[in-house]
């Protein structure tokens, strides 16, 4: 398993930043923001599943994890699984009072349609982003991603921080976007980076399959 401490030494060897002085041309703060988004953004295409993770009643919804991505199966009451209630134009859903067997998404929480009893707990499985280290100093830090796609961490990492270094050269006169000249050197090493990033993302991910059929519901 690979820790934070171990991928940044590989993000630097990469950049060739690893000269033994501790001024960076990189800071590992730096390194650190763009993990973060690195990891957001693989994980809307490869996340980790959670599995059900008990959710706790406010008012009348449920607050959904910090790291959510997607719900899989939501359970009110062990093994009573739900049906997620789709909204269609043009049709107006009904009131019911019963025992839920729908439930839905909006605004970051999660509602049933219905009273549960008072002994159902409400589990959601769901898919979640990878989690990322407290901050930069949190050298010890397992990631969850399999190693085979550390590669993808690398390399979109390695793209943003050419992208500064494009931003902070674009300053110059002579690569100002503004003038007559638009030849900064760095513009095309940051494209490929992102564009060998998106393909091998792709790669991993694949094809994805479509459901035709109505799943129905579960009494």
């Amino acid at each position: 398993m690979t820790t934070w401490e171990q991928l940044r030494d590989a993000i630097r060897a990469e950049l060739k930043d690893t000269s033994d002085d501790p001024a960076y041309k990189w800071s590992d703060e730096l390194l650190y923001l763009y993990l973060k988004d690195a990891l957001a953004d693989y994980s809307l295409y490869l996340p980790v599943q959670a599995d059900r993770a008990e959710l706790t009643l406010s008012g009348d919804k449920y607050s959904l994890p910090d790291d959510f991505v997607k719900a899989v199966y939501v359970e009110c009451g062990e093994n009573r699984f739900l049906e997620e209630r789709r909204p269609r134009p043009g049709r107006k859903f009904p009131s019911y009072a019963g025992r839920p067997f729908f439930y839905y998404i909006s605004g970051g929480n999660l509602y049933l349609i219905g009273s549960p009893l008072e002994s159902d707990k409400v589990y959601l499985t769901y898919l979640a982003a990878h989690p990322a280290p407290d901050d930069e100093f949190d050298d010890t830090h397992v990631f969850t991603l399999p190693a085979n796609d550390e590669e993808l961490i690398r390399l979109y990492v390695r793209a943003k921080c050419y992208e500064q270094t494009r931003s902070r050269q674009s300053n110059l006169d002579r690569f100002e976007e503004r003038r007559s000249r638009q030849d900064n050197p760095l513009t095309p090493e940051v494209e490929n980076l992102m564009d060998e990033y998106h393909r091998k993302l792709q790669e991993r991910v694949g094809g994805r399959s479509i459901t035709l059929n109505r799943p129905g519901r579960t009494r």
